[in-house]
């Protein structure tokens, strides 16, 4: 190039500039697999497809452990700090101790399509570092936060994910490895958003997971000037339809919970001996609905009824807590939108348990257009009921769909809609950018 620089000075200002994109890609590829031979950060994944057996699996875990390694469990993240609680012999987090680790450094040099590096929940591999002084049991002496560095980690049995709002080719993982996907909302502030509850449903679905629905602050329903006639039919024509799918509903007043004491005690009894992860809006009571299962630490949460009726945002980062009920739980901030998108119908229509078992005369159909489609006569049939079907559409399509505001047919509703979602996603997008860069200048 060096030879030919005459020539490159009279190219159009285009070539030039992609020129340059393909240069700079050139080195990005270069710097991500410098000094690395191999991937090991997944431990229970071969080093290569197909290089190593079962047996050879747990000779390098058995290596691994003896070389020092722990089984540990990440308990909260800051930023690179990342609390770990060891895991004893049943794999379950001691949650009295906790280390401070880090995650080692030749792995930032991985290829990765995630927002966070490490989640709430994960199950990994540390070491100690090596100035942690241990004693004759192998706890550490003379620290109340020893120090540590994540090696490995284990492949997640389950997970939440949305698209990231910051970088759309990225995953943000909200929950992993949990037993349980518990969706809490609230009836009144805020209102019940059926469409997001459905959105959490089709993502437990995808990953096999149990789902629960939990309605917060039912005490509210007996306000005539908040739960009009209208409101209450479709209150509870919902809560019938996902009675009927299979789903379990809990009806509570986590404030008051004398008032839906038999619903407590039944919800409880479906926590014990799971790991449960907590998802929704901001305000819904998530935190409130915590404290009735007595974690080891009581959930912030404001004391002034008023306050909780308002929905007011407490919770600000994932944590793992140990329930005085038998159970774990992954308390999380509340999200502003849970983005899915990408399904093709089949996939899709399989996330919704209430479509199998209906058979379509072709064998890739959308259930939209197609005639003899066995979800929709399902549909007209009163078998199906329209609410799903048009979540089902709404995500198929890319589209939010709200009661009363037509159906999929509705071309300029369509429009409306994406138009308003992506003025949303823009304003949103803004405002954790700046909530980004203050956490920035803050650090």
């Amino acid at each position: 190039m060096a030879r030919d620089w005459r020539k490159y000075l009279d190219e159009s200002e285009s070539r030039r500039r992609d020129r340059l994109v393909k240069i700079e890609k050139i080195k990005k590829q270069k710097r991500s697999v410098r000094g690395r031979v191999v991937d090991d950060w997944l431990v229970d994944a071969p080093l290569k497809e197909g290089d190593e057996s079962e047996a050879e699996f747990a000779i390098r875990l058995q290596v691994l452990h003896t070389s020092g390694q722990r089984r540990g469990r990440v308990i909260e993240v800051h930023k690179r700090n990342i609390f770990v609680a060891e895991e004893n012999d049943e794999g379950q987090p001691e949650t009295e101790l906790l280390w401070l680790c880090s995650v080692a450094k030749r792995h930032f040099q991985r290829a990765h399509k995630e927002r966070n590096f490490v989640v709430v929940g994960d199950r990994i591999l540390f070491e100690p570092d090596g100035d942690v002084t241990l004693d004759t049991d192998g706890q550490p002496k003379n620290t109340d936060l020893p120090r540590g560095v994540i090696q490995h980690a284990f492949t997640r049995h389950s997970r939440i994910a949305r698209r990231d709002p910051l970088n759309p080719e990225w995953e943000h993982v909200m929950l992993a490895n949990i037993d349980l996907l518990v969706i809490v909302a609230s009836v009144f502030h805020p209102e019940v958003r059926w469409g997001l509850i459905d959105r959490f449903l089709v993502q437990a679905e995808l990953e096999g997971l149990p789902a629960a629905i939990v309605l917060n602050k039912v005490d509210l329903l007996d306000n005539s000037k908040l739960a009009t006639s209208e409101f209450m039919e479709r209150y509870n024509k919902r809560v019938s339809i996902y009675k009927g799918i299979g789903y379990d509903v809990f009806e509570i007043c986590a404030l008051r919970p004398k008032k839906t004491q038999a619903e407590v005690k039944r919800l409880r009894e479906s926590f014990k001996g799971k790991l449960i992860g907590f998802a929704g809006h901001s305000g819904v009571g998530k935190s409130s609905l915590l404290n009735l299962m007595k974690p080891e630490f009581e959930q912030i949460v404001d004391d002034n009824p008023e306050i909780f009726y308002k929905g007011r945002h407490t919770t600000t980062y994932n944590s793992l807590l140990q329930l005085g009920i038998g159970a774990y739980a992954i308390d999380t901030p509340g999200v502003r939108s849970f983005s899915l998108d990408g399904f093709d119908s089949i996939t899709l229509s399989e996330c919704f348990p209430e479509f199998r078992g209906y058979k379509c005369h072709y064998r890739e159909c959308t259930h939209d257009h197609e005639p003899q489609c066995g979800i929709k006569t399902a549909v007209e049939e009163g078998k199906i009921s329209r609410e799903r079907y048009r979540s089902f559409l709404g995500l198929l399509k890319g589209v939010s769909f709200r009661e009363g505001e037509g159906d999929a047919s509705e071309a300029e509703v369509i429009a409306d809609l994406k138009a308003r979602s992506q003025v949303r996603d823009e304003k949103l997008n803004q405002l954790e950018e700046r909530e980004r860069e203050a956490e920035d200048e803050e650090s």
